[in-house]
C-alpha cells in the first residue's frame, strides 16, 4: 500500500495499492464494465499494467462519439471507481481516435480529453490540461521519455469494451 494523498476534481485518497498484471486489477475492471454504459464507446487498456511490472495507476483510453457531456461522465465514473478501490485510473478520452501502439508506431501525438485540468499529489499540483468547451484537453506525445527510458517492455493495447 503506497501512501501518497491524491486529489483528482471532487475524488480525494491518501492510501493506494500496487499493483502488477491485469489479474491485480480485474475486479476493477469489472466494476467499470459493469457499472458504467458503455454503448457506442470502447474502453483500452495499456502501459506498465500490461507488462507485469509493479506499477500505481492503470492506464485506459476511451474512443468513441465526440460528445462532450457523455464523455465527462464516463471519465468520471471511471475516476470514481478507482479511488473507490483505492487503484488510481489514468483514464483519458482519445480526441483523434488513434491510440498509439508501442509494437507498430514510432512517434505520434494524441490529443486527450481528461477528467480536470489538474490533479494534486502529494504537496504538488499538476496543470496538464486546458479547459476548452465542454472538455478539459492535452496533447500528448509518444513515445514519453519516461517509457523509452524505463526498460520496459511495453505491449499493444488491449480492448476491454
Amino acid at each position: 500500500m503506497k501512501q501518497e494523498a491524491i486529489t483528482y476534481g471532487s475524488y480525494s485518497n491518501a492510501e493506494w495499492h500496487t499493483i502488477n498484471g491485469l489479474s491485480s486489477v480485474e475486479h476493477v475492471i469489472l466494476r467499470i464494465k459493469q457499472e458504467i454504459d458503455w454503448k457506442g464507446y470502447q474502453l483500452w487498456i495499456h502501459g506498465s499494467i500490461l507488462s507485469d511490472v509493479d506499477t500505481h495507476d492503470i492506464d485506459l483510453t476511451i474512443t468513441g462519439p465526440v460528445t462532450p457531456q457523455k464523455i465527462n461522465q464516463l471519465l468520471q465514473e471511471v475516476v470514481r471507481i478507482g479511488f473507490e478501490e483505492q487503484i488510481f485510473c489514468d483514464v483519458k478520452f482519445n480526441i483523434t481516435n488513434d491510440l498509439y501502439d508501442p509494437k507498430r508506431d514510432s512517434v505520434k501525438t494524441i490529443r486527450y480529453a481528461c477528467y480536470r485540468d489538474k490533479i494534486r499529489i502529494g504537496n504538488q499540483t499538476f496543470h496538464y490540461a486546458q479547459h476548452l468547451g465542454q472538455l478539459y484537453l492535452k496533447e500528448q506525445r509518444f513515445p514519453m521519455t519516461k517509457t523509452i527510458r524505463s526498460g520496459i517492455d511495453y505491449k499493444s493495447p488491449i480492448r476491454l469494451i
